[in-house]
């Protein structure tokens, strides 16, 4: 099951009720204070703005090694990784493929592919770190 996140924090809301929003009641406070006037979500300082991106990231990865198992390629419905929690906004890189200039986009070394009809292509690469 998936993990809820504070809308505040981005830590986990921990048990609780099904519809719980918060890790407590003080980023409950905190987010409704900032959330007052406009009517926009409040800005996240750069901390927890980075931090949270960070959990996006080790999700998605997590996600996609879940999926691949121990194989080095597998073909899916985009609709099935989504189910799972998959946020595709987010990756840490994208490569062109030399032979047919796809693109596929990668969570540190897993990537994957969309394709025309609705399916994703999840690959595994050998870790790099580029410095």
């Amino acid at each position: 099951m998936e993990e809820k996140l504070c809308l505040n924090c981005g830590e986990p809301v921990g048990s609780g009720r099904k519809d719980k929003k918060y890790c407590s009641e003080a980023c409950k406070t905190d987010y409704n204070n900032n959330n007052k006037g406009e009517g926009n979500a409040p800005e996240m300082s750069l901390g927890k703005y980075m931090k949270r991106v960070q959990q996006i990231l080790v999700k998605n990865r997590e996600i996609l090694n879940q999926c691949l198992g121990d194989k080095e390629t597998i073909s899916m419905d985009k609709q099935d990784l989504d189910g799972r929690g998959f946020t595709f906004k987010y990756f840490t890189s994208r490569t062109r493929t030399k032979k047919t200039g796809e693109i596929y986009c990668f969570n540190f070394e897993l990537g994957y592919k969309e394709m025309e009809d609705e399916r994703v292509i999840i690959v595994r690469r050998e870790r790099e770190i580029v410095t």
